[in-house]
């Protein structure tokens, strides 16, 4: 008895454990200044329907980068919308670079996200987004 209630302790633990290193963080994973000013911020562990990244325009206006997630053996997709205040200036959504799932004599198997990578700021700024070994998308601009 005492076995099982020791390995079930660490089975929990390392579930807990697990569990806690995907939750997301409200600090930036990368920041970076457009040339016209605007701020981006991007966030690590980005999960279905999350916030992903922002990008604040001098005018006012905001890009939000959410996670639509992927379903099963398709790519993942990202959300862009851009709003000034309650007004929704454009919404439109990006797929992620994707290898094409395949079939065998031993069945179909599900190709894997690769890593994409959009330019911004008129080819001054690249977001990059890679998949986590947890399934979830980071997203990182730089110059």
């Amino acid at each position: 008895m005492r076995i099982i209630y020791k390995s079930f302790v660490l089975f929990t633990f390392a579930i807990a454990f697990t569990w806690s290193t995907a939750l997301p963080d409200d600090t930036p994973t990368s920041s970076m200044t457009f040339s016209d000013g605007s701020t981006a911020a991007a966030y690590d562990h980005c999960g279905d329907t999350d916030l992903c990244g922002t990008i604040k325009y001098p005018n006012g206006d905001l890009l939000s980068i959410y996670s639509e997630g992927a379903a099963y053996c398709q790519p993942y997709l990202l959300n862009f919308v851009r709003v000034n205040g309650s007004a929704t200036i454009y919404e439109y959504a990006r797929t992620m670079n994707h290898d094409p799932v395949t079939s065998n004599a031993f069945g179909t198997h599900c190709g894997h996200s690769q890593t994409t990578q959009m330019v911004l700021d008129h080819g001054l700024v690249h977001l990059t987004v890679t998949e986590d070994t947890d399934g979830t998308l980071k997203l990182v601009f730089s110059k």
